[in-house]
């Protein structure tokens, strides 16, 4: 597998458990409203797919390492309630994400279930690593550099879930 294949599918398991999460959220908020979309106007469409391109982009951005800068605040007239916001237990001064995030995007980033232990953790870093080290990718400076990326991604993800499980 490509190292661009791996960030391709890295971005789209981050997507999976952002919209997973906001599913979960939308479910305890309102679960009458999310029946249909025929009830919804125009509007209040567009507004969803503002946020969902908009949770997409934090992903790929997250992912990438780029940061980007707050979105201003939206009034939320007649908007869902629930479609608003990012997601739960973001505050207004953003310093990073909550843990739970963290360590969220750590289990994905090493494609392994969430909540399992270090000893599967560390296989699965192991073998990533062994797969996408940067020493196996000297074909060209840009792989150099994607692998490189993807490691720097994957010890960073292992490091604070060792942190974490090691508690």
């Amino acid at each position: 597998m490509s190292i661009g294949r791996r960030l391709l599918n890295m971005a789209r398991s981050e997507l999976n458990s952002l919209l997973d999460r906001a599913a979960q959220h939308s479910d305890e908020d309102d679960d009458e409203q999310r029946e249909s979309l025929h009830g919804y106007s125009a509007r209040e469409l567009e507004e969803e797919l503002q946020r969902r391109r908009a949770a997409r982009q934090e992903v790929e951005d997250a992912i990438h390492g780029r940061k980007t800068p707050e979105p201003p605040p939206t009034g939320g007239t007649g908007a869902r309630p629930g479609a608003g916001g990012h997601t739960a237990g973001t505050g207004g001064g953003r310093s990073g994400p909550p843990e739970a995030t963290r360590i969220q995007k750590a289990y994905a980033a090493l494609e392994v279930p969430q909540g399992s232990d270090f000893e599967t953790v560390r296989k699965a870093y192991r073998a990533m690593m062994r797969k996408y080290h940067p020493d196996h990718h000297t074909q060209s400076a840009e792989k150099q550099r994607a692998a490189n990326e993807v490691a720097q991604r994957l010890t960073e993800s292992y490091k604070l879930l060792e942190k974490t499980l090691r508690k």
